[in-house]
């Protein structure tokens, strides 16, 4: 019985970790349409309805993988599940709100600019989460075990959460801007 739980475990391990990858994948993409968004704006006046259509694509696909994460991580890794829900989830929302309040954008250029901007932060979040519980758990020189007593991985967690939705919203008005979003309120 044992052996089985602990396969369990490690089969989400690895399917956590397989999921990471597929979610950096496409915040990688998504970083690079973030440059071509600004390469048209400057050389064209505009940015091309595929480009704003490719970027809800993959903000589709994002979601889609972080929804099968968070629901296939809930039973075996609780904890890895509420990391793809927090450096994905609530910087989307949050971004999402703060577009709506402040601009008068379409429904496309907003999600657009939401996927677009999180990208970035997305993986800078990823390597301030990871690496920071790394560094919290060095300097606390802390088994695993112990590292799970002192809550070590939900402060690393906050930290990279923070990161992601600071630096969305942050990237998000220059991006939005790029879009042609007007700023009414």
């Amino acid at each position: 019985m044992k052996y089985n739980a602990m396969s369990n475990g490690l089969g989400a391990g690895f399917g956590g970790l397989m999921l990471l990858a597929v979610l950096s994948a496409l915040a990688f993409l998504l970083s690079v349409s973030v440059f071509g968004v600004f390469v048209f704006k400057r050389r064209m006046g505009t940015v091309p309805q595929t480009l704003r259509y490719l970027s809800v694509v993959f903000l589709v696909v994002v979601i889609l993988v972080t929804g099968f994460a968070v629901a296939a991580l809930y039973d075996e890794a609780a904890t890895l599940a509420v990391v793809f829900f927090a450096i994905v989830f609530v910087p989307l929302g949050a971004v999402g709100i703060y577009l709506h309040q402040t601009t008068d954008s379409p429904l496309l250029d907003t999600l657009a600019t939401a996927g677009l901007a999180w990208s970035i932060p997305f993986l800078i979040g990823v390597i301030v989460t990871f690496g920071g519980l790394n560094i919290l758990t060095g300097m606390f020189d802390a088994a695993p075990a112990e590292s799970r007593q002192l809550g070590l991985h939900w402060i690393a967690t906050a930290v990279g959460t923070g990161v992601v939705v600071i630096g969305t919203t942050w990237l998000s008005a220059p991006i939005s801007r790029s879009m042609g979003a007007k700023t009414p309120r």
